[in-house]
């Protein structure tokens, strides 16, 4: 099996986290909730994501991608 780099989605806030629970279960990962990264002012968790493939990393990702500023 390959192994992948973790999936990073920094400052999760609490209200997410269910969200992010599912998420990580719809594409069999798993994940690890650690304290914040050290970010002022950020109250969230970062979490550190794994997958069993390449395509659900992606897929993740895409889901969970900050919105871009337009």
């Amino acid at each position: 099996m390959e192994e992948f780099e973790p999936v990073l989605v920094r400052n999760v806030r609490h209200s997410d986290l269910v969200r992010l629970c599912k998420s990580v279960k719809t594409y069999a990962g798993c994940c690890i909730l650690k304290a914040p990264s050290g970010e002022t002012g950020t109250s969230g968790l970062d979490a550190h994501c794994w997958f069993p493939s390449h395509d659900d990393s992606i897929l993740f990702q895409l889901q969970w991608a900050p919105p871009e500023n337009d």
